[in-house]
């Protein structure tokens, strides 16, 4: 089967939707597919369009149906795409789609009703990447990681605000890795990693860098108001990092309502004092972490390619 993968372009940035179609291909090509990737659509043929962000690629969906009459659609369900709620350009793509995928349950809820039966739900599997370091003990620091691209929905200020919050015995560090996507906050960012000793902003960083990091980490933080539970979720418990969140509904999905490391969006004071009490309460962080590793099956890579192998064997059917 002849499979294209449509992703939306960022300016040579990587990005969460340029990993997940890099993953796909991978796995599409392990059950015997020929798999192309793309950031534009030129006419190319294929039996199967699979777009990353039913949203922005609205518009090629619309024209890959038009001379495809017979090809299949598959529509990943971006964090965008349905929060806070479906856009008309998601919409629209559903009903083009002969398949739509959400990330995580709360995703599932998020699609109408009526799409509901078309719908996949596929989490997206981490693969164990043996050369990344072993987590470590910092005696200078406790490092908490933040992995996000610079945009609004973000809310990347809440961390070196939070840091600003915290008192001179705390040893926390917040380590922030991701590429500028809107110049102000980028702009802000700069002087908070200029002015602020608790926060340091790294940039971009690739795949093995940013893992290697968040493999030394003491906690994973997410700052998003809202949040299709990314890659970095599955990340941080295969490498066994606990979890501080916002209460989004993507991490909720993944997490679960139950879950004791959420902190209200956007409420620096209240995530200091989260920070606080994973740095000085042993317990406590060490039941986040195992509350997420009850979640760690989730992120099976085999679970992703069965579920793939299941999709496409139904839409080859329609």
């Amino acid at each position: 089967m002849n499979i294209l993968i449509l992703y939306p372009d960022n300016k040579n940035v990587i990005t969460g939707n340029l990993c997940s179609a890099l993953q796909y291909q991978k796995i599409l090509q392990g059950l015997g597919c020929s798999v192309d990737v793309d950031f534009k659509y030129t006419g190319q043929r294929a039996e199967v369009l699979i777009a990353i962000n039913a949203a922005k690629k609205n518009p090629e969906i619309i024209e890959f149906k038009a001379l495809n009459s017979n090809a299949k659609i598959v529509s990943v369900l971006s964090g965008t795409d349905i929060y806070p709620e479906p856009l008309e350009k998601t919409i629209e793509s559903m009903k083009l789609s002969n398949a739509l995928v959400a990330l995580q349950p709360d995703g599932l809820l998020k699609v109408p009703e009526c799409y509901r039966g078309k719908t996949f739900l596929i989490y997206q599997s981490v693969e164990s990447i043996i050369n990344v370091s072993s987590p470590m003990e910092h005696i200078s620091e406790f490092r908490v990681t933040l992995i996000a691209n610079i945009r609004s929905v973000k809310d990347p200020l809440v961390a070196p605000n939070a840091c600003n919050l915290l008192p001179v015995s705390s040893k926390i560090k917040i380590i922030h890795i991701g590429y500028c996507l809107e110049k102000d906050l980028g702009d802000t960012l700069t002087k908070e990693n200029e002015n602020n000793k608790r926060y340091n902003w790294m940039g971009g960083l690739d795949e093995l860098e940013t893992r290697k990091i968040l493999s030394q980490s003491n906690v994973l933080l997410i700052t998003s108001k809202n949040e299709g539970a990314g890659r970095v979720v599955g990340e941080a418990i295969e490498l066994e990092i606990p979890i501080i969140s916002t209460r989004n509904s993507g991490v909720l999905g993944v997490l679960g309502d139950d879950y004791k490391g959420y902190y209200p969006i956007s409420n620096s004071k209240s995530l200091s004092k989260l920070l606080l009490r994973a740095e000085d309460d042993v317990n406590f962080l060490e039941s986040l972490n195992e509350q997420c590793q009850s979640k760690a099956h989730l992120f099976s890579p085999e679970v992703e390619k069965q579920s793939w192998s299941k999709l496409i064997s139904e839409i080859s059917l329609m």
